[in-house]
């Protein structure tokens, strides 16, 4: 394959795309990465992983290079994160009424009411007295 092909192939997506030799010296970066990085493209794969968040980037090996994907997401959140925000959405959507809630989120009230006592989430004032215990 050309290398010019290839390089607009990498510059065609998305993500942020850094190619490493077998040493860790960055030997390309794609459009995406360039971006990034503002312009300032690390040198090595050590100084490219220091520059992105925990976990905002894969590795795969190719031959005998490294390829990084960058997230271009603003930030990875672990899974309890993505639940309790899924919660208040839900709640806050159906005015807080369980019933609702649980129904969109797709789990039993019962699972709901424990969600909401385990992240320490209470009825706010306006949406009635009532609180989780």
């Amino acid at each position: 394959m050309d290398s010019d092909v290839l390089v607009g192939a990498l510059d065609a997506v998305d993500e942020a795309i850094l190619v490493c030799d077998r040493f860790g010296a960055v030997l390309h970066a794609n459009r995406a990465a360039r971006t990034m990085f503002a312009g300032s493209v690390p040198e090595t794969r050590g100084e490219a992983l220091r520059r992105v968040p925990a976990g905002g980037a894969r590795e795969r090996l190719v031959g005998s290079a490294s390829v990084l994907v960058v997230s271009q997401r603003e930030e990875v959140l672990p899974l309890a994160e993505r639940e309790r925000r899924a919660i208040e959405a839900a709640l806050r959507d159906s005015s807080w009424q369980l019933a609702q809630a649980a129904r969109r989120l797709g789990i039993s009230r019962t699972t709901l009411w424990r969600r909401l006592k385990s992240y320490g989430l209470n009825r706010p004032a306006e949406y009635g007295r009532r609180a989780v215990s």
